[in-house]
């Protein structure tokens, strides 16, 4: 795997927000240029993080067994393998720093294993996923923290082929941004291009049908689902032009 270090790369950026270690001067200017115009962007970032925590303490709780996790960056402290550690888990990113330190942090775990996959294009993963799983099709799916940078039509692509190859009884869990002015996408995007991305923002109405023939069983904002209502000040929240939203979905 080649690692291109003369370009910020958002999974990266992502990292040095949260305070982690594996990532490169690029990644932390292209930071800065974000929080320059997003402020509130690292208090963003630890919500998506929190809600990955509480959904791995909800499937743990439900006894789920199998997961697979899209875009996963780096499987440290904190993310699905500390809540399900006997769970079989099929870990996933495009950014080759992230599954080479993951398969480090996994050597130890016969039941996890990292692959690299580009998620505009799901048949390379979904191959590696039905090597891991076998005939298990009942299966917990991590899709937190992507689909707010991918075309419209490559997420519909993806979610109608993830609906596809997983079983009855599978659930999805996923977070998005709600624009919350009509300048919203313009905005996000200003703010994000340093980092080479684009952001989708959807309404949780087009969120449901995006994701269709998943069916939504609850969405909520991230700060509802984490009880953080006070995590960011009113003028924080006001000054922000989207929302970030986390859902849970069944097959």
């Amino acid at each position: 795997m080649e690692i291109d270090i003369t370009k910020p790369h958002i999974g990266r950026v992502y990292d040095y927000v949260l305070g982690g270690h594996h990532n490169y001067d690029v990644d932390r200017r292209a930071a800065a240029a974000i929080m320059n115009l997003v402020p509130t962007y690292p208090k963003w970032a630890k919500l998506n993080r929190w809600f990955i925590q509480l959904v791995g303490q909800r499937w743990s709780e439900a006894g789920i067994t199998n997961v697979l996790d899209l875009a996963s960056g780096l499987p440290t402290q904190g993310h699905l393998n500390d809540y399900l550690p006997d769970a079989r888990i099929l870990f996933s990113d495009i950014d080759p720093v992230s599954v080479i330190y993951g398969e480090q942090i996994l050597a130890d775990k016969p039941n996890m294993r990292y692959v690299q996959a580009d998620l505009r294009e799901p048949s390379s993963l979904l191959a590696a996923a039905a090597e891991f799983f076998g005939a298990e099709r009942r299966i917990a799916v991590g899709c937190i923290g992507i689909v707010y940078m991918m075309e419209n039509d490559h997420s519909r692509d993806l979610l109608r082929q993830l609906h596809s190859f997983c079983g009855p009884g599978s659930v999805l869990a996923l977070s998005f941004v709600m624009p919350r002015v009509a300048s919203a996408a313009q905005q996000l995007n200003t703010a994000v291009a340093p980092a080479g991305i684009k952001i989708y923002p959807q309404t949780p109405e087009e969120m449901a049908a995006l994701m269709s023939p998943w069916k939504v069983q609850e969405c909520r904002p991230l700060v509802e689902w984490l009880d953080l209502d006070n995590f960011l000040t009113q003028e924080e929240y006001e000054s922000s032009p989207f929302d970030a939203l986390g859902l849970i979905a069944h097959h």
